[in-house]
């Protein structure tokens, strides 16, 4: 007998052996093989609680002018390439289809937090679950402002605003503190600048020595605040209104370089955290002739290049007549046009810089159906814009909000969703949120289109629930998700 005759029931022996080891196929085929390039997830026991959220009604954007709505179609067709992506998975085992929800949103959806706005039982609770549900940041509203943290010279007090951190910690929020300079005098804001203050440097003339009286005032107020909450804070609104034309206060007394002081101030202690230039412009805070988005932009390209450590470009989004904040009986039945205010956010993005949207509240127009309109036409722009990065409404329910006599909230004093809250309703929790049931082919795989943002699967085991959490971003593309069963 030949050699080779001999030695084939070894070699088919050797195969079979090789064949019930590795199988017939790749590891990508076996069903009991995760992917090797795939992030293994591994599940929890139970269900996972999906919230019921209100999806709303859109708004009408017929109710718009054809210019505006070309620039809203026009974000809507960019907007896929900026939010969302295709996203393989691939489960281990399940008795059938997987669940997966959407639980926050990538780009950073944000609220304001005063705690002593809540004085009624059970206000809080409510709030906390509703924007849980909806938001991932949390903002000092203004007790981190300067006459709220000093009260009396070199005695500070960051008990209420400690208290604001402390809560938006315990619920997983995010923080952003506000505002470090904001020169508005009294009677036009009682938070701003301290009493004692404006008695104390009431002249725009000061001599060399107030000046840096002053100067050495602010230096401690801005390093003793941001080292205060070094760590805790993700963001800082360092300047706001420093263009504005009623909060000139420090402007006038030290000069335009005290914005370049306080932002060094501010990196100096903190070199991680997020500086922010917060400013207003005419094309949405009408009345005023100044500043526009180019000023702004001008302004922020001027001090990059002197060096100043700014980060991001704060845009409050008042949308208002500037005269209803000193006079609510005032007509608000006009309103920013879209394309008007797209050409402004175009020239702030000319600033290289990621924009956050501050400060929002859709007041104007006053009819509910337009104003529902407008602020569904304003969040699909910035949706589809490339540079806005953050969205901050400005008092989500009318109950706790700043401006409530505005009726600004997405919920009205008795928790009811108001008409322009169901059109953003309407994005955040249905057109822009990610919830579908996939069923996976016999290798275990499928795929999903899904946003940015955090999610998580459910699926039953032998009739058992298991869960799975997992986050879908730009910043950290992978292969796919694996998700296991088991350990």
């Amino acid at each position: 007998m030949r050699t080779i005759d001999k030695l084939l029931p070894f070699l088919s022996a050797l195969f079979l052996l090789s064949f019930a080891i590795n199988g017939c196929g790749s590891d990508d085929d076996d069903v009991s093989q995760a992917p090797r390039d795939f992030v293994v997830v591994t599940a929890s026991d139970g269900a996972a609680t999906i919230p019921d959220l209100p999806t709303g009604r859109p708004g009408d954007l017929s109710l718009l002018e054809p210019e505006e709505r070309a620039v809203v179609e026009a974000a809507d067709a960019r907007a896929p390439e900026i939010r969302q992506t295709t996203v393989e998975m691939w489960i281990d085992d399940a008795d059938g289809d997987v669940e997966i929800f959407q639980t926050r949103h990538g780009l950073t959806f944000g609220f304001p937090i005063e705690l002593n706005r809540f004085r009624e039982p059970g206000d809080l609770e409510w709030f906390t679950a509703r924007m849980s549900e909806h938001f991932s940041l949390a903002v000092l509203e203004s007790d981190a402002k300067w006459a709220r943290v000093e009260p009396m010279p070199g005695e500070r007090d960051f008990s209420r605003a400690d208290a604001d951190v402390d809560w938006a910690e315990e619920n997983g929020f995010a923080i952003k503190g506000h505002t470090l300079l904001w020169g508005i005098p009294m009677p036009l804001s009682g938070a701003a600048l301290p009493q004692w203050a404006e008695e104390r440097w009431p002249s725009t003339n000061l001599t060399d020595a107030e000046k840096e009286d002053l100067r050495a005032t602010l230096k401690a107020f801005i390093q003793d605040s941001v080292r205060h909450f070094r760590g805790r804070l993700s963001y800082w609104d360092v300047t706001n209104e420093s263009l504005q034309p009623l909060a000139q206060w420090f402007n006038v007394r030290l000069g335009p370089t005290i914005i370049n002081d306080a932002f060094a101030w501010a990196r100096e202690v903190d070199p991680d955290v997020k500086l922010i230039f917060n400013e207003w412009i005419v094309e949405v805070f009408t009345g005023f002739d100044a500043p526009t988005g180019a000023d702004v932009r001008d302004r922020v390209l001027e001090l990059l290049d002197q060096g100043a450590p700014i980060d991001v470009v704060g845009q409050q989004a008042h949308f208002a007549p500037t005269a209803s904040f000193v006079d609510p009986t005032q007509d608000i039945s006009g309103r920013t046009r879209i394309d008007d205010y797209a050409a402004a956010l175009d020239a702030l993005a000319e600033t290289g810089l990621p924009i956050h949207l501050t400060e929002t509240n859709f007041i104007a127009p006053d009819d509910p159906e337009l104003r529902a309109a407008q602020a569904e036409a304003l969040m699909r722009l910035w949706w589809g814009h490339p540079s806005v990065e953050m969205i901050v409404f400005w008092g989500p329910w009318n109950k706790v909000a700043g401006r409530d006599e505005f009726d600004v909230g997405f919920w009205d004093e008795e928790r009811n969703v108001t008409r322009h809250g169901e059109a953003v309703f309407s994005l955040l929790n249905d057109r822009w949120r990610t919830h579908v049931t996939a069923t996976p082919r016999s290798d275990g795989r499928f795929e999903i289109d899904a946003f940015y943002g955090d999610y998580v699967a459910q699926w039953t085991v032998d009739g058992e629930p298991r869960h799975a959490r997992f986050t879908v971003s730009p910043d950290d593309p992978v292969a796919g998700f694996a998700l296991r069963s088991q350990p």
